[in-house]
């Protein structure tokens, strides 16, 4: 499987499991404007079944805002929707996260400016 690299930032808390097991986040990327000066934005959603990433740093260290890069393959997925009738998603599935901006270091900022 080919490597992707995208880096973005994520467009909502993630989802963990309780066990650690499974991580889901989604991705936005400015890609600047399209023709008609719109800004284009790209989102890719990503998962991850890495339980100790899960837990010490996706758990643990982001949330909506953080910016990262995240490195992984491409999966389709097929499922049936809830109204019926099958669906197909792509996820990328992370093989390795670095992160560009901690939760942490927003909450910090955030109450040093509110001061």
């Amino acid at each position: 499987m080919q490597n992707i690299v995208f880096v973005g930032r994520l467009a909502a808390d993630p989802q963990v499991t309780e066990d650690y097991a499974k991580a889901v986040f989604r991705l936005l990327e400015n890609r600047g404007r399209d023709a008609s000066g719109e800004p284009r934005v790209v989102g890719v959603n990503c998962v991850s079944w890495a339980k100790g990433l899960n837990e010490r740093v996706i758990a643990e260290g982001l949330a909506a805002g953080c910016e990262v890069v995240a490195i992984g393959a491409f999966v389709d997925n097929r499922y049936e929707a809830r109204e019926g009738g099958e669906r197909a998603a792509k996820e990328l599935v992370i093989r390795s996260l670095t992160v560009l901006d901690w939760a942490a270091d927003r909450a910090a900022q955030a109450l040093r400016h509110a001061a």
